[in-house]
C-alpha cells in the first residue's frame, strides 16, 4: 500500500512537470534579445511606399512563422508591385470570437541626407534602435510576431483564436491591403477585437507634468483632401495683369491660415480630460480638440524649372484637413468657402472620407491592457485616446470590430516627431518592455480560463 501511494505521488509530480501550465517560465531576457535581432532584420528590409513593395517583408514573416510551426498564408493583391498581405493564426477553442493583431509593412520614404545613420540598417546607437519604421510601425509588427511565437512555444491554450495580419499599402490608399482584406476574407476572420497602431506611453505629452500616460486609440480623425484652384491672366512678368492667379490664391490662403476652427470636445477627449485634467497647450493637443487644416501643396508657375518672368494662368493648392469623427465634411467645406469668400477660388474634394466610428473602452480587453501595463509601469495611467491621424483601424471598425491603437512602449515628444521624419528611433529598453507587455496582454485576454 505504501509503495502504491509513493507511485501515485511520483505520477502526479511527473504529470505536473510535463503539463502546459507548469512549463519552464519564459525567459524574457532571451525573448527580448531575439525580438531586438528580428527588429533589426525587419528594419533592414526597405519597404518604402512609394514604390510599396513589401514582398521581402512578407517572406521575412513567413519564414519565422513556418520555422515555429505556425500556420501562415500570403495573399497577393498585386504581384507586379509587390503588394501582399500576411495572415497567421493560432486556433482557439471557439468559445469566443478572435483577437486580431494588425500591422502594416510599408513605410514612408526617407531623405538620407537628414539621417545620422543608415535608415535601413537597424543600427543600435546610444540606447536607441534607429530606422525607418522604428515607430511606424515595424515595432508593433515585431511585438505581435513575438506574441505569436511565445503563445506557440509555451503551448498556451486559447479560448480566442489569435490572428496576425500584416498588410501592404497603409501609407497610401490601403486598397490592396486592409481594404482588400475587409472585402475578401474578413468573413473568415470575423475578429471581435483588433489591436493596431495609435497609442504610446508618454510623459509631458498630454500634460505639463511627468505623469506617465499610456494612450489607447479608440477613435480617429477623418482625413479629407481639398483641391483649390484659381484662374487669372497669363503674361510677361513686366506687365502685371489685373487678375493674377497667384495673388488670388495667396489672399485666399492667408484667410485660411488666419481662420481658427472652433473647439469641439469629442467623448474620447472628454474622458481624457476627466481622468487627467485639462490638456497642455501643445500642437498635438490642439489637434485633439479641433478640425485642422494644413497647406501641403502649392503650385503656381510655368516651366520646369519654373520660369521666373512668366505669370501663370492658374494656381493650384491642396489642403490636408483632419476632421473630428463626428464632424460633417460638407458642412466643413461650406464654412471654409465662407471664410475665403471669393468666387474666383474653386474648392473640390480630392478625397472624401467614409463614416468614422468609435470603439467602446469599457471592455474586458481595455481593462487587461491597463492591468498588464501597470505591472511594468505601476505609476502609469491608461487612457482612451483620439488618434489625430489615419490608421487601418477605421476599416475594421466599420466591420463592427472593437479596435484599439496600442503599443506599450515609452515615447518622448522628441522621439514622436521622428515619425515620418529624420532619425526615426525607439529606445531599446522601451521596445523590450513593449514586447513583454504585448505578450501578456494577449495571453491574459485570450487564454482558456480554468475554473
Amino acid at each position: 500500500m505504501k509503495h502504491n501511494i509513493l507511485f501515485l505521488i511520483l505520477l502526479t509530480i511527473l504529470g505536473l512537470l510535463i503539463s502546459p501550465a507548469c512549463q519552464r517560465p519564459v525567459a524574457m531576457k532571451e525573448v527580448g534579445d531575439e525580438a531586438v535581432e528580428l527588429f533589426r532584420q525587419y528594419i533592414s528590409i526597405d519597404t518604402s511606399n512609394p514604390p510599396g513593395d513589401v514582398s521581402q517583408a512578407a517572406e521575412f514573416y513567413r519564414a519565422v512563422f513556418e520555422k515555429e510551426g505556425i500556420p501562415v498564408e500570403l495573399f497577393w493583391t498585386d504581384r507586379s508591385t509587390g503588394r501582399v498581405n500576411v495572415l497567421a493564426r493560432l486556433k482557439g477553442s471557439g468559445k469566443k470570437r478572435p483577437l486580431m493583431m494588425l500591422n502594416h509593412m510599408d513605410v514612408v520614404p526617407v531623405d538620407r541626407s537628414g539621417w545620422l545613420v543608415d535608415p535601413f540598417a537597424g543600427i543600435i546607437k546610444d540606447g536607441y534602435i534607429y530606422g525607418r519604421g522604428a515607430l511606424d510601425m515595424k515595432n508593433n509588427g515585431i511585438a505581435q510576431l513575438m506574441t505569436m511565437v511565445q503563445l506557440k512555444r509555451n503551448n498556451i491554450k486559447l479560448d480566442r483564436e489569435v490572428v496576425f495580419l500584416a498588410v501592404a499599402d497603409e501609407e497610401t490608399s490601403g486598397e490592396p491591403g486592409a481594404l482588400w482584406i475587409s472585402k475578401n476574407i474578413w468573413a473568415d476572420i470575423n475578429a471581435e477585437y483588433v489591436l493596431d497602431e495609435g497609442g504610446f506611453g508618454t510623459q509631458f505629452f498630454f500634460t505639463n507634468d511627468d505623469c506617465l500616460i499610456f494612450s489607447v486609440g479608440v477613435a480617429e480623425k477623418k482625413s479629407i483632401r481639398l483641391g483649390l484652384t484659381t484662374a487669372g491672366t497669363a503674361g510677361h512678368g513686366s506687365m502685371p495683369p489685373k487678375e493674377n492667379a497667384n495673388f488670388i490664391m495667396s489672399q485666399a490662403l492667408a484667410k485660411v491660415a488666419a481662420y481658427k476652427t472652433p473647439v469641439h470636445i469629442t467623448p474620447p477627449v472628454a474622458e481624457m480630460i476627466k481622468r487627467i485634467g485639462e490638456l497642455a497647450d501643445t500642437p498635438y493637443n490642439n489637434a485633439l480638440k479641433r478640425n485642422t487644416i494644413s497647406l501641403t501643396v502649392l503650385k503656381g508657375y510655368v516651366g520646369d524649372p519654373p520660369k521666373t518672368n512668366v505669370i501663370p494662368d492658374h494656381t493650384e493648392a491642396v489642403l490636408d484637413c483632419r476632421l473630428l469623427p463626428d464632424q460633417d465634411e460638407d458642412e466643413f467645406v461650406a464654412e471654409l468657402k465662407k471664410v475665403i469668400n471669393d468666387p474666383r477660388v474653386k474648392i473640390e474634394f480630392i478625397q472624401k472620407p467614409p463614416k468614422s466610428n468609435a470603439s467602446p473602452y469599457d471592455t474586458e480587453l481595455f481593462k487587461v491592457i491597463e492591468q498588464e501595463t501597470k505591472k511594468v509601469y505601476p505609476e502609469s495611467v491608461t487612457l482612451p485616446h483620439l488618434v489625430i491621424y489615419g490608421t487601418d483601424s477605421r476599416i475594421f471598425r466599420r466591420k463592427g470590430a472593437t479596435c484599439y491603437g496600442f503599443f506599450p512602449g515609452l515615447v518622448s515628444m522628441e522621439e514622436y516627431r521622428t515619425i515620418h521624419g529624420n532619425n526615426e528611433r525607439i529606445r531599446e529598453e522601451s521596445f523590450r518592455n513593449a514586447v513583454k507587455i504585448y505578450y501578456h496582454v494577449v495571453k491574459s485576454f485570450c487564454e482558456q480560463k480554468y475554473r
